[in-house]
């Protein structure tokens, strides 16, 4: 009889509350429901300190080591030479039949420190677009990617850039676990933004927005839900611009569902972005969303039935959108149930799954041996 493929899924860290954990988390339970023996490997969270619910049968590794922090190319550099030393000696040990890097720093760091063996079992996925890291980065993933299993695009403007790096590209798009029936509808006039506070999320954008958008909607709200580095950054602007008292701040939160459904809209000022969850999951819940059209996601996700996209870092055109929304009841409503309509056809979670299983699968075949 043959064993069961053996499956290794890695990732920087998996303490932090972010889109890529929360995707390593519910893919590797999924894959395990699957038949497949799985496993978790970061550099050093136990599973006492994962951020995001896991399946009892996925185990989970860790080299036990602390990151060096701090800014700058020198402290970058002994960070993922870390990250990479430790995360390859995972594969070597588990010997898996096939890995699955996230995130493009990370696969890099690791397959640096793999032997081609060792690459040719595995897929990256970069969660983020093309172009999201500098020059240095993506001269070391055109140099690396060429050997691996296959690679993931998570939307379809940039599957040609990666394709032309591996042919083995596939396009599989996120999906939301969250689902609903119909908008909630919320008599009052909330907007909702989920996303860890880093430069890339744009929350000072959203801030700066957030004036106008106050002084032309006096009853709205702005609850930001998320955590990171620059949190208390963000608290002070929002004191100084004088909007401190319109905006709330929650931390993350695994009981998400009933926040987007108390929201009259979702926002999403990310400066870039792979395919956002959390768009995702507002959408499929019916929340209308206005988001900057940041190089990709945003416009692959919302239509002009389901939210309003604007101009990339066009402050003034996001705040205009957001008041817009939020002054029109019955235009939400109609956004709100085409949101959930299109989120069913075009973002499934079944095929999502099913086409991140036949991957792994097809690419463990090609390693497993009888056991």
């Amino acid at each position: 009889m043959s064993r069961a493929p053996r499956v290794l899924l890695l990732c920087e860290r998996l303490d932090i509350a972010g889109g890529v954990e929360r995707f390593v988390c519910a893919l590797a339970g999924h894959l395990a429901g699957q038949g497949l023996a799985v496993a978790v490997g970061s550099v050093g969270t136990p599973r006492e300190q994962l951020r995001y619910p896991l399946a009892p049968a996925v185990r989970v590794l860790h080299r036990g080591l602390p990151l060096p922090a701090g800014d700058g190319a020198w402290p970058l550099l002994r960070r993922q030479w870390r990250v990479g030393r430790a995360l390859a000696r995972l594969i070597r040990e588990e010997s898996p039949d096939a890995v699955l890097l996230n995130g493009l720093t990370t696969a890099c760091s690791v397959l640096l420190f793999a032997p081609p063996a060792d690459a040719a079992r595995c897929i990256a996925c970069d969660h983020n677009h093309f172009g999201a890291r500098s020059r240095p980065w993506q001269r070391l993933r055109a140099w690396l990617y060429r050997d691996l299993a296959a690679v993931v695009s998570l939307t379809r403007a940039d599957a040609p850039r990666f394709a032309a790096l591996n042919p083995g590209t596939e396009v599989i798009v996120n999906a939301s676990s969250l689902r609903a029936d119909a908008p909630a509808r919320p008599a009052g006039e909330t907007v909702l933004a989920v996303a860890r506070h880093v430069a890339q999320k744009g929350l000072d954008l959203m801030l700066q927005a957030w004036v106008a958008v106050a002084a032309a909607r006096p009853a709205a709200r702005l609850l930001i839900v998320g955590d990171g580095p620059l949190q208390g950054a963000l608290q002070r602007q929002a004191q100084a611009l004088g909007i401190a008292g319109s905006v709330q701040w929650r931390p993350p939160t695994p009981d998400i569902e009933p926040l987007y459904r108390a929201a009259a809209v979702f926002v999403l000022p990310s400066r870039y972005e792979g395919m956002p969850l959390a768009l995702l999951e507002a959408q499929a819940l019916g929340v209308p969303a206005v988001a900057f059209d940041c190089p990709t996601g945003p416009a692959e996700i919302v239509t002009p039935e389901t939210g309003l996209v604007v101009p990339a870092g066009d402050v003034p055109a996001l705040a205009q959108a957001l008041a817009a929304l939020l002054a029109d009841p019955g235009r939400r409503a109609r956004m709100g149930a085409a949101a959930i309509e299109r989120s069913r056809t075009h973002f499934s979670p079944e095929l999502h799954y099913a086409r991140w299983t036949a991957l792994v699968q097809r690419v463990a075949a090609q390693r497993a041996l009888p056991g």
